[in-house]
């Protein structure tokens, strides 16, 4: 006796296949992608092995496996997170989220920069290590965030506590900029996209403090250019040991185009919150006097609702730039990436709508051999969540890569 299938068991049977094979190149597609130099001859890494010297590019395929390995170097997203724009406005809503992941409380530190400007950092687990304890010549962090952040962010508090949980037990420093997380506002003129010396001061600082430790910079967004553009000002005489950026707009022309572009992202998540913390921190300098001979329309300051408004009216003027296109041109990192002397790794992500992808120079990341990118498919801008419930993917790379090198 003949046994017949029936048609709907066929046809959920195909279902089921044909679901099966979307999944596996739904994840297939979701594989990191690693450019660096194949160069095997520049020092890129001062330390050797057997075979003698090790290269930027050993160190990625050796230690950062998260990046390299083809069994775990995915960035699935969360299920219901599957595309930039989401990624981006769910990391936006949970920023001021605590959990376990990110329960944590800093010590901070007040700095003066050469204008009179104030500069906080935020220390964790604290300013000084424990006398002659284990925490003498640890390495130490200096993080950024990006535009309009500070220390309290989730995703900044959630790295803060993993780097200092993970077996190196760095010690880190969040260099707050100018006017942000209740810093006091001491000087006329606010941080800007492409402002080093803030950061340039920290980093001695730190150094001086404590010259046993090795330093690390890590920046995300804005921040991230700051740090780029510093590591490539200082070139050989870099005082960080490495550097990692998530989310670098490399050509601040090419992200502050796609950030004022009108759409749902800008229109009602980023630049209301970027606008409104960078309003406030005007009003708060109100009671400081502007050089006589920088004419700034107040009213229009006021009113302005997009972020190149603000940067037209305030940054161009009380930063000195002829104009909104020089202010880009002199800020935007791209143009120091080929100058970077120690080890740096970028993360981004190529479905971020506040950094497009097409303002990344990848050719310079083909030809230095001290740079690395790893492109993410499904990351939005500074999102990366994974799993569930949703967890920030990138921190484990960069504490591979940090750990690595020092």
């Amino acid at each position: 006796m003949l046994n017949f299938v029936s048609p709907s068991s066929l046809g959920l049977a195909a279902l089921g296949l044909g679901g099966y094979y979307a999944c596996k190149r739904y994840i297939e597609a979701c594989r990191i992608k690693v450019v660096t130099s194949e160069a095997k001859t520049s020092v890129v890494i001062r330390q050797t092995d057997q075979e003698g010297i090790v290269t930027l590019r050993d160190i990625l395929f050796t230690k950062c496996l998260s990046l390299t390995d083809p069994e775990i170097a995915y960035m699935i997203p969360t299920v219901y997170l599957g595309t930039g724009i989401l990624q981006t406005i769910y990391a936006t809503m949970r920023v001021r989220l605590r959990d376990h992941t990110s329960d944590i409380s800093y010590e901070r530190e007040l700095l003066t920069m050469e204008d009179g400007a104030t500069v906080s950092l935020d220390w964790y687990p604290g300013i000084k290590p424990q006398s002659g304890g284990a925490d003498e010549g640890k390495p130490i962090a200096l993080v950024m965030s990006g535009v309009g952040g500070s220390s309290q962010e989730h995703h900044i508090r959630a790295l803060v506590k993993s780097l200092a949980g993970s077996q190196q037990g760095f010690r880190i420093a969040v260099v707050n900029h100018r006017g942000t997380a209740k810093t006091p506002i001491t000087s006329p003129r606010p941080y800007d996209s492409g402002l080093t010396e803030d950061f340039r001061t920290a980093v001695a600082h730190v150094r001086e403090l404590n010259p046993n430790s090795k330093l690390i910079g890590i920046g995300f967004s804005m921040g991230a250019n700051i740090l780029t553009k510093y590591v490539g000002e200082e070139g050989t005489m870099c005082m960080l040991s490495c550097a990692v950026s998530v989310c670098c707009p490399f050509d601040i022309s090419v992200s502050s185009a796609a950030m004022n572009e009108s759409n749902l992202l800008n229109n009602y998540v980023f630049q209301p919150a970027v606008m409104s913390t960078l309003k406030r921190a005007i009003k708060r300098a109100q009671h400081l006097e502007l050089d006589s001979s920088i004419n700034i329309d107040q009213e229009r300051v006021r009113n302005s609702k997009r972020l190149w408004e603000l940067e037209d009216e305030f940054l161009v003027k009380i930063g000195g730039y002829k104009d909104l296109n020089e202010y880009y041109a002199k800020s935007s990192s791209v143009h120091f990436v080929d100058k970077i002397d120690v080890p740096y790794l970028a993360i981004n992500s190529l479905d971020d709508r506040i950094t497009p992808p097409h303002g990344i120079p990848m050719e310079k990341f083909s030809t230095n051999p001290n740079i690395a990118l790893a492109l993410v498919p499904h990351g939005g801008h500074l999102g990366f969540l994974t799993g569930f419930p949703p967890r920030i993917w990138f921190i484990r790379p960069i504490i591979e890569f940090i750990s690595a090198i020092v």
